[in-house]
């Protein structure tokens, strides 16, 4: 008999304990009301609250708002083009009363439960022709069933044209336990997927709760395989439109032979002190020896934060112990590491630094985005690099995290990362010092320093410019940045990603607010430079439906932290990312679901 998703029944006492039980990659929301939730970092983020992990948080219920979502192209606004990835089906539908019930009712509390899928990652395995693809997400269901998620996925085997929502990695203990179970292990969203595509392996990496309660870093390796399909495979589709009678019951169909399976995850890091916690992992695989690179956070017990790394010469079965990246800074916090690993060896690991005044005692005072390198293959690194000195941006409306800022990850790659060679391709725009690396990030519209000298600690601007910093010594020095967005940056601009070809093409996306003077309506945008850098031409928006964020939600953050693009191997760019388009009952609140594409009408009025 397959277990059928979202069909779920939460005994009272379990939902006492899944709302005090917090992470800190992906937070459980509890039976609040937004508007009563006090945040100990919002409206004033000190350095000693982003240093505790977040776990004097109080988590919220997020009820949702019916917003009436803008159709970019000929279609329904509530679907849309655009392709699905997770399965919208599996989320409980909503009663038709939905708006009118008091919160604390049991049906409105159930339609809010396992509803977000976001926090996107992409995988793509294009050698030979392959039109496999592999998307993990953020999947909220993984609260209540340690088989579900929260680190969830899809696949597909036809170029994205069909996906089939896998539900979540394989735990070791596979009970089927809530949050909160003594030993049942969890993985804890904060997803990342890479692809050696000599092996054609698969690899996920994620936050991971052991056995012992511990929150450390898990990578789990796959392949596609002809198998039986799994219990918890479902088509992604929207079947249930309008007949929400089919809500929370898999579409089992015509699934395909071949799928992606996985290996039981390993920690990667396992030196964890009494009241250690890792955060914000992410992964890269040297496509010339396959070696693994996981840098990360480590929440020391006593309020450090420092940045580390630990490798994998064995596709993940075993891991050195951990290197320091960047120690605990007693005035900063860093966040959000990426590591890339260039043609010659060097190591370069990117990241966001945010200083605060008198020691770290004091308000917020500069944040930048910094990298570091390597050339003895990450045993020791380099002093912090400066790549840009950049604005903070406050939260966009309906994000439902509460604080004052919002998470400005860069995300980093270079001139031909990925491609399937010898690791010392002569890619167009290479300069003699090896490949151009590329930073992408946002540039908020609120200084942290006024005029006068004083630090700002009143509200941040609810936006933004996309900004793309180059280096062609390595990571040596850093060009000046290149704005990205051919717009004025006056809404919200958030989770910018890039990617490099080999032919001189970078290509950037990220969400953005710009066709609605409201503020409130997102967009998925892209737009691509044909000299490598230098200039970047029209933006094309991606998606084909702008929605709201205020949607029916169980955790937070909603809406996620990042979002990740891939190339595929004719040279066209995927896109992945979450928005709320869809509700099986029509004038409901909708869900955040995780959407596909391929970029579209890029680099049409630009000059090489």
């Amino acid at each position: 008999m397959r277990l059928l998703k979202r069909r779920i029944v939460i005994p009272a006492t379990v939902v006492g304990i899944l709302s005090l039980v917090m992470l800190v990659g992906f937070q459980l929301v509890s039976m609040r009301t937004h508007a009563a939730n006090v945040d100990p970092c919002d409206a004033g983020e000190t350095l000693q609250c982003l240093k505790t992990i977040d776990d004097d948080r109080t988590p919220v219920d997020d009820v949702g708002q019916v917003s009436a979502s803008q159709d970019n192209a000929q279609g329904n606004p509530r679907l849309g083009k655009n392709v699905f990835v997770n399965d919208p089906c599996l989320d409980p539908a909503p009663p038709a009363n939905y708006n009118s019930l008091p919160t604390t009712d049991p049906a409105s509390r159930a339609a809010r439960r396992a509803t977000v899928q976001s926090e996107t990652s992409i995988g793509v395995l294009y050698a030979g022709g392959s039109q496999k693809m592999v998307v993990g997400y953020n999947d909220s269901f993984g609260f209540y069933d340690n088989r579900q998620g929260l680190s969830g996925y899809a696949y597909t085997v036809d170029g994205g044209a069909h996906w089939i929502d896998g539900g979540g990695l394989p735990p070791l203990v596979p009970n089927g336990a809530p949050l909160g179970t003594p030993g049942a292990d969890r993985y804890a969203g904060d997803p990342v997927i890479v692809v050696h595509q000599k092996s054609g392996t698969f690899y996920f990496a994620s936050i991971y709760l052991d056995t012992a309660g511990r929150q450390t870093l898990s990578v789990n390796s796959g392949s596609f395989q002809t198998a039986p399909a799994s219990a918890l495979e479902s088509n992604s589709n929207t079947r249930c439109l309008n007949n929400p009678a089919l809500s929370g019951t898999p579409d089992t169909a015509t699934l395909p032979s071949e799928r992606i399976v996985w290996n039981i995850g390993v920690s990667a890091v396992n030196n964890l002190g009494p009241g250690d916690a890792l955060d914000k992992e992410w992964l890269f695989v040297s496509q010339k020896t396959g070696e693994l690179y996981l840098s990360y956070t480590r929440f020391n017990a006593n309020g450090s934060t420092p940045l580390e790394l630990v490798r994998s010469k064995d596709g993940g079965h075993t891991w050195t112990a951990p290197t320091t990246i960047v120690p605990n800074l007693n005035d900063t916090f860093n966040q959000a590491t990426q590591p890339i690993v260039l043609p010659n060896g060097r190591v370069v690991v990117s990241w966001i630094a945010r200083t605060f005044s008198a020691g770290g005692a004091g308000p917020e005072s500069d944040n930048r985005i910094e990298e570091a390198y390597s050339d003895n293959d990450g045993v020791t690194f380099s002093a912090p690099v400066v790549v840009a000195h950049v604005n903070p941006q406050g939260e966009p409306p309906g994000y439902n995290r509460g604080r004052r800022s919002i998470l400005n990850a860069p995300f980093i790659s270079y001139t031909g990362e990925g491609l399937q060679d010898d690791g010392n391709n002569n890619a167009q725009g290479d300069s003699g010092n090896g490949p151009t690396i590329y930073l992408t990030y946002f540039n908020g519209k609120t200084p942290l320093v006024n005029p006068d000298g004083s630090i700002n600690t009143g509200p941040l601007s609810k936006s933004a410019d996309i900004m793309l910093s180059r280096s062609t010594n390595r990571g040596l020095t850093w060009q000046a940045p290149v704005k990205v967005n051919d717009d004025a940056g006056v809404t919200s601009h958030v989770f910018p990603s890039v990617q490099a070809g080999a032919d001189g093409k970078v290509y950037v996306a990220w969400l953005d607010r710009r066709n609605d003077s409201a503020n409130e309506l997102t967009n998925e945008w892209a737009d691509v430079s044909l000299n490598n850098g230098a200039s970047f031409s029209v933006d094309k928006v991606q998606s084909d439906v702008a929605t709201s964020w205020r949607a029916r939600a169980d955790a937070r953050p909603n809406f996620g932290d990042y979002n990740s693009s891939a190339l595929l191997g004719n040279g066209q760019l995927a896109l992945v990312w979450a928005d709320g388009r869809f509700t099986p009952v029509a004038g409901t609140p909708a869900t955040p679901d995780t959407i596909f594409t391929v970029a579209t009408g890029l680099g049409q009025n630009q000059q090489q």
